[in-house]
């Protein structure tokens, strides 16, 4: 079952656990746990902690079914936001969160080209983002992955919607040099 099929929970499923039904629970978590787990695996490097994440997504998506409305919005958004606001919070409560460089702004314009990732491996992206340093890993998934927008993810850091487009250029720019530096290195014969 692909991932996208996993979070296609049906009603259902939804009503059954709205009504604290134990099977409505484990239908739900057997469907849903691959698309969770791979949206805190994103964010947090350790396993142990994932694992302790994953169950805290979960015990917030039980106690929180009954917010749930469909007529505003997909219940994988639904259950991404939750997961991803899970593994943020555990972000800025282990202090891991850090800005690389200062709270300026940058000239967006000189770095208006846009990075190409439809001709990269997931392999390759996978790998760009598990060297990436974690301030700029976090915005990057958050705004590129994810889809939040500069506002959201400023509120979810607690940094204004200026630096979140900083801190995603600068990514960017990272990513660029590290992609150079990695086609300089398959020239010369080291890959």
């Amino acid at each position: 079952m692909t991932q996208l099929a996993a979070v296609i929970v049906s009603t259902s499923i939804i009503s059954a656990c709205k009504k604290k039904q134990e099977q409505g629970y484990c239908s739900l978590y057997k469907l849903s746990l691959p698309y969770v787990y791979s949206i805190v695996k994103r964010y947090i490097y350790q396993e142990e902690e994932r694992k302790d994440l994953v169950q805290e997504v979960y015990a917030q998506v039980f106690q929180q079914i009954g917010q749930f409305d469909p007529d505003k919005g997909s219940f994988k958004f639904w259950l991404r936001k939750i997961a991803v606001n899970i593994c943020l919070m555990h972000i800025r409560k282990e202090k891991r969160f850090h800005l690389l460089v200062p709270l300026e702004h940058i000239d967006e314009n000189k770095y208006a080209e846009e990075l190409r990732f439809d001709s990269l491996s997931k392999e390759m992206i996978r790998r760009l983002l598990d060297k990436m340093p974690k301030g700029y890993r976090t915005i990057f998934l958050l705004v590129v992955i994810d889809d939040f927008s500069h506002a959201e993810v400023g509120n979810m850091l607690g940094i204004s919607p200026e630096t979140s487009r900083s801190q995603l250029s600068r990514a960017k720019i990272w990513i660029r040099n590290k992609l150079q530096q990695d086609i300089k290195l398959q020239a010369n014969g080291f890959f």
